[in-house]
């Protein structure tokens, strides 16, 4: 795996590494309560000082294979907008895809280009034979998403996460090598 983080341009988007310069507007976009509420891994609240080490931490999670994390940047403005993730599994060959835009860039196609853009690599870069990833059962904004972006849906997994105090649904999507292959 290469040691530095790669940097993937969309029409419309440069996702690329975050610098410690953003932590600030990292945590106030992270910071609003429907991120937090539809991720499985982020804290609410969300505090400066986790986004710092979130920052920090990116680049040797990449170069140990694990998380392949780049912040979604609009290409014409330079302006984060959220980040998009790809949780790597070297020796299943699987990238568990992840990804957030921040509240006031929702709805533009972003999410789906920016989870693209990271399947594509994950398949082309890294080799993976399969790319897949869950949302909660009442998150079909997300569910959406997946299909636009060709991952096929694989079932529920009936009260499979415990979230705030409640059991939530897990929507399972993926796809393989030969499905991207023969989208291309």
């Amino acid at each position: 795996m290469p040691t530095a983080l790669p940097q993937i341009s969309t029409p419309r988007l440069l996702l690329q590494a975050l610098e410690m310069s953003q932590a600030e507007i990292l945590f106030s976009l992270v910071n609003e309560p429907t991120i937090a509420d539809n991720t499985a891994n982020i804290p609410s609240p969300y505090t400066l000082e986790v986004a710092q080490t979130f920052i920090a931490q990116m680049q040797e999670k990449y170069r140990a294979g694990g998380l392949l994390g780049l912040g979604m940047h609009l290409r014409e403005t330079g302006e984060l907008i959220g980040m998009v993730s790809l949780r790597i599994n070297a020796r299943h060959h699987y990238g568990h895809l992840g990804y957030w835009v921040a509240a006031h860039r929702r709805n533009a196609g972003y999410a789906a280009e920016a989870a693209r853009a990271v399947m594509d690599f994950g398949f082309t870069e890294l080799g993976l034979q399969r790319v897949g990833s869950q949302c909660f059962g009442r998150n079909q904004e997300s569910a959406r998403v997946m299909q636009k972006i060709g991952l096929h849906y694989e079932g529920c997994l009936r009260e499979a996460f415990f979230k705030n105090g409640v059991y939530e649904d897990l929507l399972t999507f993926a796809s393989v090598r030969g499905d991207w292959e023969r989208a291309l």
